[in-house]
């Protein structure tokens, strides 16, 4: 069985000392008897008594909120507000496990699309994959394609291993449709009582990973972001066969290569960007061969541009006789930390970054530096 991180249930249930009634909404929404009257220590008290099932949904939610119950989980609450209109967003004095459980009373759907924002967010670094779609075809009803993914991931689930069940969503993000899918299994996990001297050991479903599918609608390209292979072509067949009927719509991922790191030898070779925007790379990794040896030579830039000392030097030509294997660009598109990209690039396909903003822009930068392939087809193909 999988064992997921311990969860410090004091901490999070101390915040809501004075607010009873937040807590409170959280066990009538999920069912739970209220013991009478209802207090932050009665509320404990009832998870450290309680006899839980195979699959606890409290103690899921509570986890739910406590992912939330961060810095960056605020943010999401914030994002996830502002795409539903809501009215109300607690202040800065209000603690971070209370501004989730604000979201969770005041809409769920918007509570579920902050959790997906999280998801999102966290993916930073899997390994990705762009396939062009063979024309650009719009999605007019997204929950209907999702729920036939959703059937067809059900009918490959004994191909993924250690999965016991998908949990699929979706939202739209512009003309791109966001697929989170979490691959779960039953975990064990334990809510902690300092000073109680009680721990409670549950059973709920968590994800033992978590892929992210985007289907631009503009130009028919999906690209899919998992850390397997394997991951990455049952999501890229369910997806062509539910929704489009052909399991051949999107090519496969041996054929659609991504990166070409040795546009970095050209002498033409340079970071253009838009006013107000900058770039630089700040770090490249090169091997090649010396006398039948081969050789790696890593270089970090510091605040100067390490293609800029190359050239300076005259050994940008050397380039030419060596594979890129790594190069890191800090792209600067907007004043604060969103606004600030590093954008890790190596020669086995893997491209990495934060992905909670800006991620279109980054990707035509990219293409515009010819350092990824334009796989987009017309729309009238």
């Amino acid at each position: 069985m999988n064992k997921h991180r311990k969860f410090n249930a004091q901490k999070f249930f101390d915040a809501f000392m004075g607010h009873e009634d937040e807590l409170a909404y959280v066990f009538e929404a999920e069912e739970v008897d209220l013991p009478d009257p209802f207090s932050v220590e009665a509320a404990r008290q009832t998870v450290i008594d309680a006899k839980p099932g195979t699959v606890d949904k409290l103690v899921a939610t509570l986890y739910e909120l406590n992912d939330l119950a961060t810095s960056t989980g605020r943010e999401m609450v914030e994002l996830a507000a502002l795409a539903f209109e809501l009215q109300g967003m607690p202040g800065d004095d209000v603690p971070n496990p209370r501004v989730a459980i604000w979201i969770f009373r005041k809409k769920h759907k918007a509570f579920e699309h902050a959790l997906q924002l999280l998801a999102v967010r966290s993916v930073r670094g899997g390994q990705i994959a762009l396939f062009p779609g063979r024309k650009a075809i719009n999605i007019d009803d997204p929950a209907a394609a999702v729920a036939k993914l959703r059937i067809k991931l059900d009918q490959m689930l004994p191909e993924m291993a250690k999965t016991e069940r998908f949990e699929v969503r979706h939202y739209m993000d512009g003309e791109v449709l966001v697929i989170p899918v979490f691959c779960e299994r039953t975990a064990e996990v334990q809510l902690e009582f300092e000073g109680s001297g009680h721990a409670v050991t549950s059973k709920i479903r968590r994800p033992v990973s978590q892929d992210i599918i985007f289907y631009n609608q503009h130009n028919g390209e999906l690209e899919i972001e998992a850390g397997r292979p394997k991951h990455r072509e049952i999501l890229r067949a369910a997806f062509a066969e539910s929704v489009f009927d052909d399991i051949s719509f999107f090519p496969t991922e041996e054929t659609s290569r991504v990166l070409d790191l040795g546009q970095l030898s050209d002498s033409d070779f340079s970071l253009q960007v838009s006013s107000g925007h900058s770039a630089r790379i700040t770090g490249l990794k090169v091997s090649g061969l010396h006398h039948r040896n081969r050789f790696v030579i890593q270089c970090a830039g510091g605040s100067v541009d390490t293609i800029d000392v190359l050239r300076s030097r005259g050994n940008l030509d050397s380039l030419k006789k060596m594979d890129v294997q790594f190069v890191r660009i800090e792209l600067i598109l907007a004043p604060g930390r969103r606004g600030r990209k590093v954008i890790e690039l190596s020669g086995d396909n893997r491209i990495k970054f934060n992905r909670e903003s800006y991620s279109n822009e980054v990707y035509a930068y990219l293409r515009t530096w010819r350092l990824m392939r334009s796989l987009a087809r017309d729309s009238a193909a």
